[in-house]
């Protein structure tokens, strides 16, 4: 940079801060009358009882702590991966034993249910003299967390073989189909630990019908992965990198990009750097980013350029519409050479197959025909498809953003396109112009309209640090606002304390939005460690305790706000319930309306401090967990251990050499490694 441009940028900087004290006099005053209703005071809440039952009478819209995980996990942390339902489920991992589970595998698989009393927990690991010990391997559980995905392997199989079993919401377990050929599966004897193929799931649909997978290396059926299986009951997958008459699409590895969540659509690449292809139904192939230029070395904008590589950017839930960047002009409005955006239609239903492979029928440039777009990152896409979120170089827009300042050549310039009956060829709007590409956590609403994001780009005035802060933007109004600030809708610019965005930070609706940090955002906020905020509509809120202690951590670390906004997530050691008898990390939910009459954990001492003894294992042939009906069907309170046989936690040290134990059943080096970094990440190294 020379000295005129740093000149010019750092009177730019002081515009901009004088702005920002006239921006933030003006917005003291807006922001009164833009937030909503105070938090609820005492008496005001139909729940006010079981508020001040559970120390929330501080939360806002009448939410109330909830202790959502088993309060006695053998003293081992839940860790992810998370994931929720809006119905009260949600799903964790934990190395502790309990809720009917006597796998004592390294991260057991649990689900806790609400109910009229309480969050129950269920164990949904499979159990342990149905298959060999040392088989299971957790794949993922179905959107509604009904249903369960595993690799596992029966006593009387060899080492070598490993099959996939979907995990039924009534406990029972169905094969799906084997990871490897059996014909082909080199003799091994029977015995404990996995096998030495390393498949990988690659895809699921929604309800686990759909599974797409491949294995390291050449796999013992025929051809290259990925392999699809439909259903249960299988003895060979299908091959998904195919084109209309079965022939591989590459003769190398396919990188897998995305199935709907219907399971009628995957999306490949062969290749991994080539062209996008959309498989419908295991019967019609559609190559995606086919070009569809008829430019000859005559016409004005000159021939069309040569094949380049084409990049999946993401796509409709439903698998409706894919995206993907790409250098070739593939129509006839793009005569430039930079990359482009661009977007493809999938038809409804199952297409009948034409040729080779079929056309993209409906193929639209997203980043328009104005030269040297030179699409940078794609953002983030909506669920339906409707809206696409990129940062491009090129002026693609016409429009200001909130700063009152037109995109520019050369920047890194954020858009949005939308793509719908009113804007069949798409309509572009320039949303903010970023220092540096550093947007994310990105993340919006269904149709698009609402997206946030995290990054340390000072996009309005009122921003004055250089770390990151947590935006929403609005596409129908082109609203920009900045949601990490105090209660009183200023601030939040503490130097060097940066906010933090998870996924699943955002209500559908757009309307809250959940995000952590370590500034004191609140005057009730005086840990000054890590704390949960909530941002709803104007307002701005403390979720966690904000309280400090000297018996144990008050930091949170996960947060996520479920759909309708009812019920916000996140883990936490402090004990905000009187169910909650230990300081082990455990999570809660501040849930509108919510809230359950406890009595405290009764104290234990001799023997009882060593808790129940352990539950008989089950029969050979019936699940450990088959009480298990999903939501709303924990198992029976009285297999629960109760309160006042609370275990003997253990230490640090002695959770992280179970753990590790448990990692040395895993045969594969790789496993085996990944499982000691995980639980040493968890636990702690060894003293």
């Amino acid at each position: 940079m020379n000295d005129e441009q740093a000149n010019h940028r750092r009177a730019i900087a002081r515009r901009r801060r004088f702005a920002g004290v006239l921006v933030s006099l003006v917005a003291t005053t807006i922001a009164g009358a833009l937030l909503t209703a105070a938090p609820a005071l005492a008496g005001e809440c139909a729940n006010e009882q079981l508020r001040l039952e559970n120390n929330s009478t501080q939360l806002p819209e009448c939410r109330a702590y909830e202790l959502v995980t088993d309060p006695f996990k053998e003293g081992f942390a839940p860790v992810g991966p998370f994931s929720f339902t809006d119905d009260g489920s949600f799903a964790y991992q934990s190395s502790g034993n309990f809720a009917g589970d006597g796998l004592g595998a390294t991260f057991n698989n649990y689900v806790a249910a609400r109910s009229e009393t309480g969050w129950l927990t269920t164990s949904v690991n499979p159990s342990g003299p149905m298959f060999a010990a040392g088989s299971f391997n957790a794949q993922g559980l179905s959107t509604d967390l009904r249903s369960a995905l595993w690799l596992l392997r029966l006593p009387d199989e060899s080492t070598e073989l490993q099959s996939y079993y979907l995990r039924e919401p009534d406990g029972t377990f169905a094969r799906i189909g084997p990871v490897l050929n059996p014909a082909t599966v080199p003799p091994g004897a029977p015995g404990t630990g996995g096998p030495i193929s390393n498949p990988s799931t690659e895809a699921t649909s929604a309800d686990l019908s759909h599974v797409v997978f491949d294995i390291e290396g050449q796999g013992a059926f025929p051809g290259p992965g990925p392999y699809e299986y439909v259903g249960t009951g299988n003895e060979r997958p299908r091959l998904v990198a195919v084109d209309n008459e079965g022939n591989l699409l590459s003769a190398g590895h396919t990188c897998t990009d995305g199935m709907s969540t219907d399971g009628r659509v995957v999306f490949v690449t062969p290749g991994c750097g080539g062209q996008v292809w959309a498989r419908i139904s295991e019967t019609t192939s559609i190559d995606a980013s086919a070009s569809d230029c008829t430019r000859a070395s005559g016409d004005p904008g000159g021939a069309c350029n040569g094949p380049a590589q084409a990049t999946y950017a993401g796509s409709a839930s439903n698998g409706s519409r894919v995206f993907f960047t790409t250098p070739q002009q593939l129509v006839n409005g793009d005569t430039n050479q930079t990359n482009d955006l661009y977007a493809c239609d999938i038809p409804p239903g199952t297409p009948t197959p034409v040729g080779l492979a079929n056309p993209c029928e409906s193929l639209t440039e997203v980043s328009g025909s104005s030269a040297n777009a030179n699409v940078e990152d794609v953002v983030g896409v909506s669920t339906d498809g409707s809206r696409v979120y990129f940062v491009a170089s090129g002026v693609l827009a016409a429009n200001a953003d909130a700063l009152g300042e037109p995109a520019v050549s050369g920047d890194h310039n954020l858009y949005v396109s939308q793509i719908d009956s009113a804007h069949p060829a798409g309509q572009t709007k320039f949303v903010a112009k970023l220092q540096s590409n550093d947007v994310s956590a990105a993340q919006t609403t269904a149709d698009g309209r609402y997206l946030v994001f995290a990054t340390a780009n000072q996009l309005l005035p009122s921003d004055t640090d250089e770390v990151a802060d947590v935006y929403r933007y609005d596409a129908d109004t082109g609203l920009l606002l900045r949601l990490s600030t105090d209660t009183s809708g200023s601030g939040g610019n503490e130097l060097g304390v940066e906010v933090t965005l998870q996924p699943n930070a955002m209500s559908a609706d757009g309307s809250t939005v959940v995000f952590q940090t370590n500034e004191a955002l609140s005057p009730a906020d005086t840990n000054g460690t890590r704390d949960v905020y909530e941002w709803h509509e104007g307002r701005v809120s403390l979720i966690s305790s904000g309280q400090p202690s000297l018996e144990h951590s008050t930091e949170a670390h996960f947060v996520g706000i479920s759909p309708s906004g009812t019920d916000i997530y996140f883990t936490m050691t402090a004990q905000l319930t009187p169910n909650d008898g230990n300081t082990d990390p455990d999570v809660y939910d501040a849930r509108i309306d919510g809230g359950f009459s406890v009595a405290p954990p009764q104290q234990c001492s001799g023997e009882a401090c060593q808790g129940p003894a352990a539950q008989q294992s089950p029969s050979p042939g019936a699940s450990a967990s088959a009480t298990f009906n999903g939501p709303g069907s924990p198992v029976p309170a009285e297999t629960r251990p109760a309160s006042a046989s609370k275990p003997k936690p253990l230490t640090r040290a002695q959770k992280l050499a179970k753990a590790l134990k448990a990692c040395k059943s895993k045969r594969n080096q790789r496993k085996r490694s990944a499982c000691e970094k995980k639980a040493r990440r968890t636990y702690g190294s060894a003293k």
